[in-house]
């Protein structure tokens, strides 16, 4: 079996730290014969504790001096508010070089620009590709046309004026989508964008839908009816009072605390709080739910009492028969 190969320590440790890592690479092959990967020096640098100094060549090219924490900042914030003028990044950039010692990064003066709604519309790089028009469309990653309904975004480094075209087509007919709807296409074809098949839904029926048969709008509608029934049923059956497996108060558990767990929950928020829950299967005493249903209780109000299901109840009830 050939033996790995591998760089010595002391030459890593002398080589490492200047340069790039392709200038690293580079005096690897020419002192060693061979060419690691870029992965292989990363690995073995880290394990060593070793890092690059801060170097600006072509090949790293735009890369930051130091971190801009601008919430941390309040000077160099204040100036750039003062002095940004619309102008060019790298003009911004010298002005921020000469007042402060250390120069801006084109992403980093983008992102103040963002952070307060300052980043310039209606301008692209030289060499860039040109604008699409309004009304273009695309196909997006997931499959769906999406189109271009404004020239620019209405918040700067965000892409809100292109639409999913089902969408903004159903709020060409219906006025605005409202908020937590998202849009069908009723007979399943993305590429039918006929007002009459698209259809909007409450996310919170998304789940039940994909489990639901419906070939048109009339069908799809009777089917988000019925899973939003059976969501206020879930919602009233969570709702109802619980009785806690440790301390045996009844409690009920807010929304929150339900969705945290991902069903029903047992221990009450005060016994999770002190550090007690309720580990394993609960224990019933059979003796006081034959001592209850004695007494002229339903089996379901023993359940209730209890705080257990029917079933267990009944099961109580047969045995003792």
């Amino acid at each position: 079996m050939a033996r790995r190969k591998c760089v010595p320590e002391e030459w890593l440790r002398e080589h490492y730290p200047k340069g790039s890592i392709h200038d690293t690479l580079d005096a690897i092959e020419r002192d060693f014969g061979w060419r690691p990967s870029k992965t292989a020096v990363y690995v073995r640098a880290s394990k060593l504790g070793l890092k690059k100094e801060r170097v600006c060549t072509e090949r790293r090219g735009d890369h930051a001096e130091r971190v801009a924490r601008w919430s941390k900042m309040p000077e160099e914030d204040a100036w750039m508010d003062a002095h940004d003028r619309g102008q060019r990044t790298n003009e911004l950039a010298d002005e921020f070089e000469q007042e402060f010692g250390w120069r801006l990064t084109r992403g980093q003066v983008n992102s103040w620009r963002a952070r307060h709604g300052r980043q310039p519309h209606g301008r692209r790089r030289y060499g860039g590709r040109p604008r699409k028009p309004v009304g273009y469309e695309r196909v997006s990653k997931d499959g769906y046309i999406v189109v271009k309904v404004a020239d620019e975004a209405d918040r700067a480094m965000s892409k809100d004026n292109w639409r999913l075209k089902q969408v903004w087509v159903w709020e060409q007919e219906h006025g605005p989508l409202p908020k937590g709807h998202v849009v069908y296409f009723a007979d399943g074809d993305n590429r039918n964008f006929d007002p009459a098949n698209l259809v909007a839904v409450p996310r919170r029926a998304v789940g039940l839908l994909a489990r639901m048969e419906y070939h048109d709008a009339e069908s799809l509608r009777a089917a988000v009816a019925l899973a939003m029934v059976r969501i206020k049923a879930k919602d009233v059956e969570e709702s109802l009072p619980s009785t806690c497996a440790v301390c045996g108060r009844r409690f009920v558990a807010e929304s929150t605390y339900r969705r945290k767990l991902g069903k029903r929950p047992v221990t009450c928020p005060d016994c999770l709080a002190a550090g007690h829950k309720a580990s394993g299967r609960k224990r019933y005493d059979r003796a006081e739910m034959l001592r209850l249903y004695d007494s002229g209780m339903r089996p379901l109000e023993v359940a209730r009492e209890m705080g257990c299901c029917k079933d267990l109840v009944y099961k109580a009830i047969r045995t003792e028969g």
